[in-house]
């Protein structure tokens, strides 16, 4: 607020105006005019002005978050071992597979050396019942030939009757043994049937023991899951890990994200509630509107792009809030972004392209109601207002009732505190104002 401070001589001034004028009949009208114009400037309020303009307001919000890798683990051993080999150093680029390290694999490669032998005797076992299998059809093929023979011979002499009834009784015997063989055999084949199918279980068996000591000598290797950089490596050459001591930390820089939490009274401002792609893989309709920028404290002047990948479908009933998912720009001007770095973070959630913008300082507030003062014609015009988008120095308004506000009008922004309509102004740096206009 300003003041400004009136002298007695200023009081004074109309009455010695009068005064000289009726004495001195020689001060002519235009200087008494004069001298009254002077004294109607120093009554009035001196006030500074900017003009009214036009243009793209914006409804932002900001937030503090942290960046995150989308693949980003611990790796562990799965096996207890001393660590003798070492391949992989921080700040190493690997491929996905890539070996980092070795635990002592001469335990491990006993018990699959010792598993193979036994698969080995189980393959041998196998194939020994097979022989006996097929030894066993042989033998039935000739037990039954001699038991056809043997049937035939007692079944011609019998109805020959050429022959004595002992000799008879002895081809009976005969082709009864040949059956009784032929019964055994088959008992035989059936015996070497099931011990083939038991040592093919012992062959399946001696199998899967090997491919668990394949697995138990894979273990002893440390490879990374996945393409990235080594972010940390917390084992040392020849101390004794096991599944509970950390190894390494690998990080994909190339994929970065942040996550965020805004309550759910902000819900409506992200269009296309839900994943940010749709089934063809692109990003849904309204999320991709809107704009989202980072920068951060480590890079200062520096500012990377990013995109809304997904909002969660849900409001946490604790917090009242709802989870965002921003997928990241890594790399600006040659400049990266890493995993940890603190972010601000500024969302473009809602735009006014052509928008009637005033400065701050305009707006003058009585109650519940927004008003400013307009220069025209000398005098200070009040107009009532409505508060839409605002940055740091400007505000959108809207002209609300019977006054008109258009581009390039006089804003009165410095003396406007006691103002009232209609009463007189002087424009301190009118030029300034109009070239501003």
């Amino acid at each position: 607020m300003q003041f400004f401070a009136v002298s007695p001589l200023t009081l004074c001034l109309p009455l010695l105006t009068l005064a000289l004028g009726a004495c001195n009949p020689s001060i002519e009208e235009p200087e008494v005019a004069t001298m009254s114009g002077a004294l109607t400037r120093m009554r009035s309020t001196r006030v500074r002005v900017q003009p009214a303009i036009r243009r793209e307001m914006v409804r932002t919000l900001e937030t503090t978050c942290v960046v995150e890798s989308e693949h980003h683990i611990v790796i562990h051993p799965r096996a207890t071992g001393e660590l003798v080999e070492l391949l992989a150093e921080e700040g190493d680029r690997v491929e996905n597979g890539a070996l980092l390290a070795v635990l002592d694999q001469r335990d491990a490669k006993a018990q699959l050396a010792e598993a193979q032998i036994a698969l080995r005797e189980a393959q041998d076992a196998a194939a020994k019942g097979e022989i006996v299998r097929r030894e066993a059809e042989g033998a039935i093929t000739k037990a039954r030939l001699s038991f056809k023979q043997a049937g035939r011979d007692f079944t011609r002499n019998e109805t020959a009757q050429l022959i004595s009834a002992q000799d008879l009784e002895q081809l009976e015997l005969t082709r009864d043994t040949a059956q009784a063989e032929l019964t055994t055999m088959i008992l035989a084949r059936d015996r070497a049937e099931i011990e083939g199918r038991a040592a093919a279980t012992s062959v399946e068996r001696a199998e899967l023991t090997a491919l668990r000591a394949e697995v138990s000598l894979s273990h002893t290797e440390l490879r990374a899951p996945f393409a990235g950089v080594i972010a940390q490596r917390q084992c040392q050459l020849g101390s004794q890990l096991s599944p509970s001591d950390a190894a390494f930390t690998l990080t994909d820089l190339s994929d970065l994200r942040t996550v965020f939490y805004r309550p759910q009274r902000e819900l409506a401002l992200f269009s296309g509630l839900g994943t940010a792609r749709a089934g063809d893989g692109s990003p849904q309709a309204g999320l991709e509107n809107i704009l989202v920028t980072a920068e951060s404290e480590a890079l200062p002047g520096h500012s990377f792009g990013g995109r809304i990948e997904r909002i969660s479908p849900g409001i946490d009933a604790t917090s009242g809030s709802f989870r965002v998912t921003v997928r990241l720009e890594p790399e600006s001007d040659g400049l990266r972004l890493l995993p940890g770095m603190l972010l601000r973070l500024r969302l473009v959630v809602e735009r006014h392209p052509d928008s009637l913008v005033v400065s701050k300082r305009a707006l003058k507030r009585e109650g519940e109601t927004t008003i400013l003062f307009v220069a025209r014609d000398d005098k200070a015009v009040r107009i009532e207002v409505l508060e839409r988008f605002s940055d740091d120095d400007e505000v959108e308004v809207q002209v609300m009732g019977e006054g008109t506000l258009s581009e390039g009008d006089l804003v009165i922004v410095v003396g406007n505190r006691d103002l009232e309509d209609q009463l007189s102004i002087q424009i301190v740096d009118a030029a300034a104002s109009r070239d501003a206009r």
